[in-house]
């Protein structure tokens, strides 16, 4: 399994690259800003971005959703709880963040699903408290 964190967008989140080196498959968690950056560090590790993953669907963490899904075609993955937030932040925060509206999710997960590239399988946990659909991902000792 590949994974690079990086820091990114004026609130400085945490974005994540998460892949499978056998097929090229990859994902992006949180990809709030500089989405050009990361996908130019998915091509230089031979990786194509299929999905975009949300942890949950706050202005900050979803700014780069329209970008990263027009450049690379990735679906966009939420948990069911926060599916609403991708279309309904409001112009007010949008601007505040000099932000683009998200896409709708194209599939919603809840507690118990996976989400998979290649041979690497995130398991979906749901975690509310700083939104009603927050979500980690974990896998083989590491939790997104």
């Amino acid at each position: 399994m590949f994974w690079e964190q990086m820091q990114v967008g004026q609130m400085m989140v945490f974005a994540y690259l998460v892949g499978d080196p056998q097929s090229g498959e990859a994902l992006v968690i949180d990809p709030a800003d500089e989405t050009e950056d990361i996908i130019a560090r998915a091509k230089k590790n031979n990786l194509q971005i299929k999905y975009i993953v949300n942890t949950h669907g706050h202005v900050d963490h979803i700014s780069g959703n329209s970008d990263m899904k027009k450049l690379t075609g990735a679906q966009i993955i939420v948990h069911e709880d926060d599916a609403y937030r991708l279309t309904t932040t409001p112009a007010s925060l949008l601007a505040m963040f000099n932000a683009k509206a998200s896409p709708a999710a194209d599939i919603t997960v809840k507690d118990g699903d996976q989400i998979r590239v290649g041979d690497v399988t995130l398991n979906v946990l749901h975690t509310p408290g700083h939104s009603e659909g927050s979500m980690s991902l974990y896998t083989n000792g590491i939790v997104f």
